[in-house]
C-alpha cells in the first residue's frame, strides 16, 4: 500500500495498533492485547551501549520470543528500521526476556505497511571469525511456521463450554457498552451476536476494526474483545449445545415488549417438525424464522441447505438465527455466508412449491403499525385485499397475511405447520380466515398449548431477573392444503369438504409442573404425538378410553353448518365457542389436565 495514504501527523503508536499488528494478525500473529505473546514498545527493555531502548515489537510462543519487528513511518529508511532490529536481536537480553535462554532468529522491518522479513544467519570463516547476516524471505512466514521451526509446542487453549459461552457473551456485551448504563438493549445484543458471526466467517480477520468500527476511540475494548474472542478453541466446540446456549442468552436478553418476539420452546419445534415428517425430499420454508430454530431442526432431519429458506425483516433475528446455525453445524469460513438466511420481509413472494411451510409467526392486530417498513403496498402485490369478497379491505393485521403466505407458498399436497392464537380459531372477526383455510386445506390436526410456553424478555439493568411469559393462549395448526389458490375466487365451502374427522389435543400445565416448562411439555407433547401416529392409522387413539363415535351428520345439522361457514377446527378447539351458543346446546365438562381428546365428527359437538 502506497505510504501517501497515511496521515503523517500520527503516532508511531497509533501504527503499530492500528495498522501494523493488524497486518500481521491475517498470517495467525497475536492480536494486541494479548500480553503473553505480543510484547509492544516499552514491555521489554534492551542495553544498547549506555541507552536503554525498546524494539516495537516481539511476538512470543510459550515463552520463546519468535519475531522482532521494528516499525517506521511511511517516508523512513528501511535500512536504519534494518539495523536497529538487528541491534536489538544481538544483544537481546534472553536471561530475561525469554524461555530457556532462546534468542530470536527473526526479524521485521515496516515502514508504513510494507514489510520485510529476515532470518538471522552467523557462520564461522576459514579464520574462526563469526559472521553475521540478515537473509531476506521471499515471503512473510505465517505464525504457525515460525512455531515449528523454534519446535514450540503450545499448550493447547480450553474448549469452549457452555457455561464458558455464556461468559464470553456477557463479556462481549459489557465491552461494546461504552454508555455506562450498565443495560441490555436489543442493540447491545445485536453487537455482540454480530461479533460472533463475524468471528465465525473469519477468525483472522476478526481483529481487524470492521466488526466494531464505533469503539475506535476505545482501543482498550478492542483488545478485551480480541481477547475474549481468542482465549478457546472454538472449532472443536462448535455444535448442538452451544447453539441451544446462544438462544437461552438472547431469551434472557431480548426486550420482548419492543421487540414482540417470542422464543419457541426447542420441544415445540421438535414436535412440529415429527407431526409434519420432514424428511430430507422436502423442501422447507419458514418466512418468519426468529432465531432459526425451525430450519434447523428441518436441517437436522436431512433437508438439504439448499431446500431450506428461513427469512426475517429485523437486523437481531437474522444475525441470531445465522449463528444459531452456524454454531448448530460447525460451519465456519466463507461457508457461513451460505447460510440459508434472508434480511428480507417473509411476506413477499418466495415461490409457491415449499413442501412444508412451518414457524412460529409474529403476531399483531396491524401490520406495520409504526410506518417503519413502508410496504404495504408491495405486501399486497403477493396477498389478497379482501379475501371474502366484500368491497371492503379486511383488516391487515400481520396473522392475517401469514395465513395468507403459509398457504399460498405452500404447494398441493403440501404441510402447513404454524403456531396461531387460540382465538383466532373462534373469533368472529377472524372468520374470512377460517373460511380461507377451510377452502383451500384439509385440517388434519389442531394442539392446544398450555399459558406461558412462549418466553420473552424483560426491560431489565441485569440478565438474571428472569423473563416474561407470553399470557395469550396458542393452538398449533396442522393442515394439508388441497386446492392451489385463486385471487378474487370465493370462500364458500361446502358440508361435504368440511366433513372429516380432525385430531384434537389439549395440553394443560400439570399442577406439580415446576417453573421449568422444558421437561413436562416435552413429555406431554411426545404423548400427543404418540396419540397423533395411532390416530392417523386406524382414527383411533392409544388411550384405554373409549374413543366417540364417528357418525354422519343429518342433512339439518349440515345445513347449520354451511349457513354458519365455520371450520371444523374451531368447534373441536374450542366446544364452548360460540357455535354451542348458537344451537342451545349444554357445555361440555371440563377437561382434565394432561387430557387428550377423542377425534370426532361435527355431529358428536352437536349433541
Amino acid at each position: 500500500m502506497s505510504s501517501s495514504n497515511f496521515n503523517q501527523t500520527r503516532s508511531e503508536d497509533s501504527y503499530i495498533f492500528h495498522d501494523i499488528i493488524p497486518v500481521f494478525t491475517h498470517y495467525g500473529y497475536p492480536q494486541a492485547g494479548d500480553h503473553q505473546n505480543l510484547k509492544i514498545k516499552g514491555d521489554i527493555k534492551i542495553r544498547i551501549g549506555s541507552r536503554m531502548l525498546s524494539p516495537d515489537v516481539v511476538y512470543y510462543a510459550s515463552g520463546i520470543p519468535l519475531l522482532l519487528v521494528e516499525d517506521k513511518k511511511p517516508n523512513q529508511s528501511e535500512e536504519e528500521a534494518r539495523g536497529q532490529a538487528f541491534s536489538y536481536l544481538k544483544n537481546f537480553p534472553v536471561e530475561r526476556y525469554s524461555k530457556d535462554n532462546i534468542r530470536p532468529k527473526y526479524l521485521a522491518t515496516t515502514v508504513g505497511r510494507k514489510i520485510r522479513v529476515y532470518k538471522y544467519h552467523y557462520e564461522i570463516d576459514e579464520r574462526g571469525e563469526l559472521i553475521e547476516t540478515l537473509v531476506p524471505l521471499p515471503k512473510i512466514p505465517t505464525y504457525e511456521e515460525l512455531k515449528r521451526q523454534y519446535g514450540v509446542v503450545e499448550e493447547e487453549k480450553p474448549k469452549l463450554t457452555t457455561d464458558a459461552f455464556k461468559d464470553l457473551f456477557y463479556e462481549l456485551a459489557s465491552a461494546l457498552d461504552v454508555s455506562e448504563e450498565n443495560k441490555i438493549t436489543p442493540e447491545l445484543i445485536l453487537k455482540a451476536v454480530r461479533l460472533i458471526y463475524e468471528y465465525l466467517k473469519d477468525s483472522r480477520n476478526y481483529v481487524s476494526r470492521v466488526p466494531y468500527v464505533e469503539l475506535d476511540d476505545h482501543p482498550d475494548r478492542q483488545q478485551w474483545i480480541r481477547n475474549v474472542l481468542s482465549q478457546y478453541v472454538w472449532q472443536n466446540s462448535l455444535g448442538v449445545s452451544l447453539a441451544s446456549q446462544l438462544r437461552i442468552e438472547i431469551l434472557r436478553s431480548f426486550q420482548g415488549a419492543d421487540l414482540n418476539q417470542y422464543i419457541t420452546p426447542k420441544s415445540v419445534i421438535d414436535f412440529m417438525v415429527g407431526l409434519c415428517e420432514i424428511s430430507s425430499e422436502d423442501k422447507v420454508l419458514d418466512f418468519e424464522c426468529g432465531s432459526g430454530g425451525f430450519i434447523a431442526a428441518a436441517i437436522s432431519q436431512g433437508v438439504k441447505v439448499e431446500n431450506v429458506l428461513g427469512i426475517d425483516i429485523a437486523d437481531l433475528p437474522y444475525y441470531v438465527a445465522k449463528t444459531y446455525l452456524a454454531l448448530y453445524f460447525g460451519i465456519t469460513g466463507e461457508e457461513v455466508e451460505n447460510i440459508p438466511i434472508r434480511l428480507d420481509d417473509g411476506l413477499y413472494f418466495w415461490s409457491d412449491d415449499w413442501g412444508v411451510v412451518i414457524g412460529n409467526p409474529a403476531g399483531s392486530s396491524q401490520y406495520d403499525p409504526q410506518g417503519e417498513l413502508d410496504d404495504l403496498e408491495k405486501v399486497l402485490e403477493n396477498l389478497e385485499r379482501d379475501l371474502d369478497q366484500n368491497g371492503r379491505d379486511d383488516p391487515f393485521s400481520e396473522y392475517n397475511f401469514s395465513v395468507q403466505q403459509a398457504v399460498r407458498s405452500c404447494k398441493v399436497g403440501g404441510r402447513i405447520c404454524l403456531i396461531l392464537p387460540e382465538g383466532l380459531f373462534a373469533n368472529s372477526t377472524d372468520e374470512f380466515l377460517r373460511k380461507y383455510v377451510a377452502k383451500h386445506c384439509t385440517v388434519k390436526a389442531i394442539i392446544s398449548l398450555p399459558r406461558g410456553v412462549f418466553r420473552k424478555g424483560t426491560t431489565t439493568k441485569t440478565v438474571v431477573s428472569g423473563s416474561q411469559t407470553s399470557s395469550q393462549k396458542m393452538s398449533i395448526l396442522f393442515a394439508k392444503k388441497i386446492e392451489k389458490v385463486k385471487d378474487g375466487s370465493s370462500l364458500t365451502v361446502s358440508a361435504d369438504q368440511l366433513d372429516y374427522p380432525v385430531f384434537l389435543a389439549s395440553i394443560q400445565k400439570p399442577e406439580d409442573a415446576g417453573s421449568d416448562s422444558n421437561k413436562w411439555l416435552e413429555s406431554l407433547l411426545g404423548r400427543v404425538l404418540e396419540e397423533w401416529e395411532v390416530w392417523k392409522e386406524n382414527k383411533t387413539l392409544k388411550s384405554d378410553r373409549e374413543p366417540l363415535e364417528v357418525k354422519e351428520p343429518d342433512s339439518e345439522k349440515k345445513e347449520k353448518l354451511l349457513k354458519f361457514q365455520n371450520t371444523r377446527q374451531e368447534h373441536l378447539i374450542r366446544p364452548e365457542a360460540p357455535l354451542l351458543d348458537m344451537v342451545d346446546q349444554p357445555r361440555p365438562k371440563p377437561r382434565t389436565q394432561k387430557e387428550t381428546i377423542t377425534p370426532q365428527n361435527l355431529e358428536d359437538v352437536f349433541e
